[in-house]
């Protein structure tokens, strides 16, 4: 048994999640029996979700986001200590296509389950301490109790599921994986916190100042470090210096049966280089995507040969909104459809600000949609049925990046930064496009003016690009056909995540 313990998990109709690494750790689950991987996930069960918006009186308002458990197997109750109380546990175990998914609920006493109410939202650095110890600690008792059968090896997503770490009486059969050159995944703890929980045996490695970095640590402790593109390798020398000899890159992939086309893999596998048969492949797609806007009761859709342009993510300020929004009031004249997704964090003043500009700009032209929601669902239709992706990440901020790789594999083809694993699957102008440059210096977005300088920068490139690009689609059909057809074929091979799955495992 493979086990994964990590902060978030997405799966259809089963659990709620708030970004790329929930919807990556769910590929990894759906992929691993297809390879024979006998595979277990470990995750917090949060009832109150992550986050839920409406349009109200014209404004985006946040709504109750309830995640009500589904009935699964209990695998029993267990006690844990933190912050030298005891805390209860249950663990309900649920089959996902072969694979194991276990949630740890908290049963009490009354803060822990208060604590553990919502995913990724804490009033305080403290708070968020103590969730992810709960689930450390949670994930470590349940694998040392045998229930789960004998482990092969605990790969452990993110510093705060690598907190299991110092919970394991071995870490011999440990690998970490940090997805983020950020800030917001490499937390600060003072000392004295790590010292109460665990006790200075465990960690006297890495605390020898009043604050510890918790990923620096993490990377001491275990045998094998990993991150999750080439590039991140390059930026965590700069971040974590101290530690960075010890990572490998295993770059990210996706899950070809959960995300690809039945038509367009076979025609890939195939190796058909039939345009006309892939022309109406790619139509029956921009269809259903079509038609999927419609049950979201959207009223304003894409005529005929005019180019379907998304930008849906999680909406982040590293992610550069502002650049698709300032290019739609750039070019007010351009022919062209834009669709708009994603949800901010519920605590993130930037996130809001710019999904309000999306909500605006939905309203003021007809050439503009804003899903608020922006779920699994819509990822489906959005990413196989559009002409381009929208990929902005600020260089040196994206660890990897998967929305690239799902619309890819469908012939959607994107226009990307030049970070993450971008760099390592699009080549500009033959599967897709590529603007800015490939910066390996971290540049904190929110404190170093040079940040400005560099938005501005890339700003006018990826608006001189973008407008040649819909050029291309309305000038040259065949040429933007074949960039489709290209990306299609480049991405089934470079971005299965069973190739991810197998480098994790056998490296």
């Amino acid at each position: 048994m493979y086990v994964s313990v990590t902060p978030e998990i997405a799966v259809e109709g089963l659990t709620k999640f708030a970004g790329g690494l929930g919807v990556l750790e769910g590929d990894k689950l759906v992929e691993a029996r297809s390879m024979g991987i006998d595979y277990a996930v470990i995750t917090l069960y949060h009832p109150g979700g992550y986050a839920s918006y409406e349009v109200s009186d014209g404004d985006l308002a946040e709504v109750r986001d309830d995640w009500v458990l589904s009935d699964g197997s209990r695998l029993g109750s267990f006690t844990i200590e933190v912050r030298k109380e005891p805390v209860s546990l249950d663990s309900v175990m649920f089959e996902v296509f072969g694979s194991k998914l276990v949630l740890l609920r908290v049963l009490e006493p009354h803060w822990a389950v208060e604590l553990t109410k919502k995913l990724y939202v804490d009033k305080n650095a403290e708070e968020m301490f103590l969730k992810y110890l709960i689930l450390s600690k949670g994930a470590a008792k349940l694998i040392e109790s045998g229930l789960l059968g004998y482990i092969e090896e605990i790969h452990l997503q993110e510093s705060f599921a690598g907190m299991a770490a110092f919970a394991l009486k071995d870490v011999s059969k440990v690998k970490f994986v940090t997805h983020s050159p950020g800030p917001w995944a490499h937390p600060v703890v003072h000392r004295e916190w790590l010292i109460s929980e665990f006790g200075l045996e465990r960690i006297k490695s890495c605390v020898g100042d009043n604050y510890v970095n918790l990923t620096e640590c993490i990377i001491k402790l275990v045998p094998k470090s990993y991150v999750v593109s080439r590039k991140q390798l390059r930026i965590m020398r700069n971040v974590l210096p101290s530690v960075a000899d010890r990572l490998i890159d295993v770059t990210n992939g996706v899950s070809l049966s959960r995300w690809c086309d039945k038509e367009i893999l076979n025609y890939v596998l195939r190796d058909s280089t039939d345009l006309e048969e892939y022309a109406k492949i790619r139509g029956r797609l921009r269809e259903e995507l079509i038609t999927y806007l419609k049950k979201l009761g959207v009223k304003k859709l894409p005529e005929p040969g005019t180019p379907v342009i998304t930008w849906v993510r999680r909406v982040v300020k590293y992610k550069r909104p502002y650049f698709i929004t300032r290019f739609i009031e750039d070019n007010k004249d351009l022919k062209a459809f834009y669709v708009l997704g994603g949800k901010p964090h519920p605590q993130d003043i930037y996130g809001k600000m710019y999904a309000r500009e999306f909500l605006r700009l939905s309203r003021e032209y007809e050439n503009v949609v804003y899903v608020n929601n922006y779920g699994l669902e819509d990822a489906k239709y959005l990413l196989r049925g559009s002409d381009l992706l929208l990929f902005t990440p600020f260089p040196g901020w994206e660890a990897s990046g998967t929305s690239f790789m799902k619309a890819g594999i469908n012939g959607t083809p994107t226009l990307a930064s030049r970070d993450g694993a971008v760099l390592e699957m699009i080549k500009d102008g033959y599967n897709g496009w590529l603007f800015g440059k490939d910066i390996s210096e971290f540049i904190d977005i929110y404190t170093n003016p040079k940040a400005d300088e560099v938005d501005e920068e890339e700003y006018g490139e990826f608006s001189k690009k973008l407008s040649e690009v819909i050029s291309i689609y309305h000038d040259e059909p065949e040429k933007y056909l074949r960039i489709s057809a290209n990306a299609a074929k480049t991405f089934v091979r470079l971005a299965d995540i069973r190739n991810t799955l197998f480098r994790l495992i056998s490296g």
